[in-house]
């Protein structure tokens, strides 16, 4: 009994320890994951200290499978706003030396006091003996390194590929340094407003080539280790920590060159395999820049763009389009320079326009903060159409009307998003349908100022803004200062009072058109919710009937939030439409009165040429709209409709095409337009089926308001 005794004894206390242990545990973790008294803690890095030059020295291992890693030390310029004996910045993935850490002054060295980490935000908190001064410059030197993998997210990253004739794996390193993922590589100021000139120096064994930003100016024996060398590049302009990039490959390269004011020449590289199949993208990427430097006469600060073009690359887009050097994914980009333009060969082309355009917008101009992206990737999309359109006649149009749809689509199924208020982003997905309206609205801006007003106050806007951060305020005011330049008289309107009731506000208008005898009045509304009172600033471009459609698109009168709505100046008899939103170039839907409608349903009928094809599309895409929001019946619906059998043009095919899957059937915004892409040549088939379908199971319902129409 007393053996059974302690033998329970025994148990029960081996228990305790255990449960002790285990609290143990429990407090340590705790502990750590709990605030650090004292340590910087907000989201924004603080205003103390701002780098103005990064000076990067690193070597990179690529010979051994067994052992890819990278190590160096980056010596970064700081400059103090204020006094302060702290340096907050970015740490995250990247191992760091922490007893190497120095600091150096004009006068003095420091000594290292502590190094704290704050994990939730990614910053490294380094304290110092001495105060850092108001005004003065100061030098941080910080080792660090780590070993390589194929994760995108490590920001460095391999990729390898198979010598067809050793079968051999290939290794060879590139960056990806999107929206906060250079502090995984190395220690950085990494907020896109924090610009600094980068020194970059690569270090990587001689059978292998260095590609960053710059050129190499030097390549430099290393006799620390053998056969290894260090390629030095020149001082990048002055950029965000995101659009730092480099690569150590020994890929094979073809050249070209743009035949612009200041030649930038052209290297497109890949392995050996594709190079035949580069010769698209080392084709076209010169003419896109040749033209878009024509258009904006803002020069770029470079000599070279190189073009990486890799069979895996997982990024969003497959693609990125850093300052002098563009990557691609090989199934996205390669196609022979010869042979007729092709579905693919467009698809090539227009990653290529928006890679060109991304030098000026997004690289050369920057933001001060991820929420004003869609400024630069809005400008980006509304160039990358117009440069495709300049080699590609009419892609302009076809990508214009795309945008609207495409954005128009998602809206309704979110029931509107804002421009302003969208970061953190929810997903990729969303992250493209907010650029789209972006694109679209930049469109509409290019149309109520003018050509002329608007390229003034771009020009103006890039001149004074490069090598910095821009935000839509001070966009918005360079193209006020044009329109002001370019007239005289006053306006009851400014850029950026018209432009906060489309970029803060969720949704899109409907302008309602009523008529009143030979006066028309019209109306703004919310779109998608019509219990909601938002109002917005609308230029209102328009035709009647038996007028040459206008040369320019500036607004003959304007809806504006002070009221709902205004009746016309123009007397526009009763068998006489008027046609809104010329060219579709205003976001924002029209419906008419049911008298115009049957007019222009008419007229489509008889002579659907007199309308402009991008009407015609609006048109189509409005009436779907409006039949299933319940706002026209399906009668005058499908009246509208029924000359699409004979529509020849791609525009309004498509409208059909999208609005049926998505608006009717629910098929999401992109699997809608996918539909549209691959049907092509078939939309014809596919609007007669669809007016079959429609006539003899929709409209000639005893349950519906239908119309009977002679055959």
């Amino acid at each position: 009994m007393l053996m059974c005794l302690s033998s329970t004894y025994e148990v029960w206390q081996q228990n305790v320890a255990v449960c002790r242990f285990l609290i143990l545990l429990v407090l340590c973790q705790v502990a750590c994951c709990a605030k650090i008294p004292g340590l910087y803690d907000e989201p924004r890095l603080p205003a103390t200290i701002t780098p103005f030059h990064y000076d990067i020295r690193m070597i990179t291992h690529l010979e051994n499978p067994a052992n890819h890693k990278y190590n160096g030390f980056v010596n970064i310029s700081l400059h103090a706003q204020k006094t302060t004996n702290q340096v907050v910045l970015h740490v995250a993935g990247v191992s760091i030396e922490t007893k190497k850490i120095r600091l150096y002054g004009e006068t003095s060295d420091f000594k290292l006091t502590t190094v704290k980490f704050n994990k939730k935000r990614d910053y490294m908190v380094v304290t110092f003996d001495q105060p850092l001064w108001l005004g003065k410059s100061y030098v941080l030197s910080i080792e660090f390194g780590r070993s390589m993998t194929k994760k995108l997210e490590d920001g460095y990253f391999l990729r390898h590929y198979v010598n067809a004739k050793t079968s051999e794996k290939i290794w060879y390193s590139i960056s990806h340094f999107n929206r906060n993922l250079i502090r995984n590589t190395l220690p950085s100021f990494d907020e896109p407003g924090l610009r600094a000139t980068f020194n970059v120096t690569m270090g990587h064994h001689k059978r292998f080539q260095s590609y960053s930003n710059m050129n190499v100016r030097a390549v430099l024996p290393n006799y620390d280790i053998q056969d290894y060398v260090w390629s030095v590049h020149e001082v990048t302009p002055s950029m965000s920590t995101h659009l730092l990039a480099f690569s150590v490959n020994n890929f094979t390269c073809r050249f070209t060159q743009a035949a612009s004011a200041n030649p930038v020449r052209f290297r497109t590289c890949s392995q050996s395999s594709n190079v035949r199949e580069t010769g698209f993208v080392a084709e076209k990427a010169p003419q896109l820049l040749e033209f878009l430097d024509n258009l904006l006469k803002v020069s770029l600060p470079l000599e070279k763009i190189d073009q990486l073009v890799v069979d895996d690359f997982p990024t969003e887009d497959h693609s990125t389009k850093d300052l002098g050097l563009v990557v691609y994914h090989s199934k996205q980009i390669l196609q022979r320079e010869d042979g007729p333009m092709t579905r693919s060969k467009s698809l090539a082309l227009q990653r290529i326009a928006h890679g060109m355009a991304h030098m000026w917008f997004g690289n050369l101009l920057g933001i001060d903060w991820w929420s004003d992206l869609w400024l630069t990737e809005g400008l980006t999309g509304y160039f990358e159409t117009l440069a495709m359109d300049h080699l590609e006649p009419g892609m302009a149009r076809r990508l214009q009307l795309r945008n609207r749809e495409t954005s128009f689509m998602y809206e309704s199924e979110v029931g509107g998003v804002s421009l302003v208020s969208f970061w953190p982003l929810a997903s990729p997905e969303v992250e493209k349908h907010l650029y789209q309206k972006a694109t679209a609205l930049i469109g509409m801006v290019n149309g109520f100022l003018g050509n002329a007003t608007f390229y003034d106050g771009l020009q103006r806007h890039l001149w004074q803004n490069s090598f910095a951060s821009s935000t839509p305020d001070l966009f918005w005011r360079s193209l006020q200062l044009a329109s002001e330049r370019e007239s005289v008289l006053s306006k009851n309107w400014d850029v950026r009072s018209v432009m906060d009731t489309w970029t803060r506000k969720s949704g899109y208008p409907l302008v309602t058109v009523i008529r009143n005898g030979n006066n028309v009045v019209l109306m703004q509304g919310h779109a998608l919710n019509r219990s909601r009172t938002d109002l917005w600033w609308i230029p209102l471009t328009y035709t009647i009937d038996g007028e040459a459609f206008p040369g320019d698109l500036k607004p003959r009168a304007w809806l504006t939030p002070h009221q709902n709505r205004q009746q016309l100046d123009e007397i526009v008899p009763l068998n006489q439409w008027i046609l809104l939103n010329l060219r579709a170039v205003g976001y924002y839907r029209v419906n008419y009165d049911e008298h115009t409608w049957q007019l222009l349903a008419a007229t489509l009928i008889e002579d659907f040429r007199s309308i402009h094809v991008l009407n015609r599309a609006q048109i189509v895409s409005d009436i779907i709209f409006l039949w299933k929001q319940e706002l026209v019946s399906w009668s005058t619906a499908f009246n509208v409709l029924r000359y699409i059998i004979d529509e020849d043009e791609y525009e309004p095919l498509m409208a059909l095409v999208v609005g049926v899957t998505n608006g009717l059937w629910g098929i999401s915004p992109d699997s809608a337009l996918s539909i549209a892409k691959w049907l092509g040549v078939a939309g014809r088939w596919y609007a007669e089926f669809i007016s079959y379908t429609f006539d003899k199971f929709v409209v000639k319902s005893p349950n519906l308001n239908s119309l009977d129409y002679p055959d």
